[in-house]
């Protein structure tokens, strides 16, 4: 047991203490890139207001399709938008598949709302645990090094640190994700509501 404490202690030893930190920085440095562009990206959205959704539907019943789609440019921007933008060109060719056209580009749509949102839910997930490692590795070493001594408190430092370190990451990573999360469902939603209301006027 005495042996097996002993390599443990070496092999942490031999870890840079800085080891760590560097990593949560570099996970916080993802984490906080995808927050901006994810926070951008969804500022942009831009959805049909009720009246212009009318004027929308009155302009697909008299089939006026260059005119829809110059309203729907001018009126909004997003996934609801391009998913629209494509119905519209595909009934102007008069594809028979306008049902199996949505899907596909309603699914793209999706995927791209959903881009990044799962890495920053397991930056949120894993920064406590990096956190915990560190604080584990900060101990070790402190007891490998005795008490009182320059390791020791190399250990001890290292041990708080990377716990606050972790924490500080993961509880605003934790809160985008949610508030993320929480916009992409809207705009799916929303996307589900328009078409399911356009689709029936394409297929006439």
């Amino acid at each position: 047991m005495m042996i097996f404490l002993a390599k443990s202690s070496s092999i942490v030893s031999s870890i840079p203490p800085e080891t760590v930190p560097v990593i949560i920085i570099l996970v916080s440095i993802v984490a906080f890139t995808i927050i901006i562009e994810r926070s951008i990206y969804y500022k942009r959205f831009k959805s049909l207001l009720p009246e212009d959704l009318r004027s929308l539907k009155e302009l697909i019943k008299n089939q006026k399709w260059d005119e829809s789609v110059d309203h729907i440019k001018n009126k909004s921007w997003g996934a609801t938008t391009s998913v629209l933008v494509g119905l519209i060109e595909h009934r102007r060719r008069e594809s028979e598949y306008l049902e199996d056209e949505l899907k596909t580009e309603a699914y793209k749509q999706i995927f791209q709302m959903e881009r990044f949102l799962t890495e920053l839910g397991t930056i949120a997930t894993i920064s406590p645990l990096l956190g915990v490692l560190g604080t584990v590795l900060g101990m070790i070493r402190s007891f490998a090094e005795g008490t009182g001594t320059k390791g020791a408190e190399v250990g001890i430092s290292e041990a708080l640190i990377t716990t606050a370190m972790g924490i500080s990451v993961a509880i605003p990573a934790y809160v985008f994700y949610n508030v993320l999360v929480r916009k992409k469902e809207e705009r799916i939603t929303e996307l589900e509501n328009i078409s399911s209301q356009i689709l029936p006027l394409l297929e006439k």
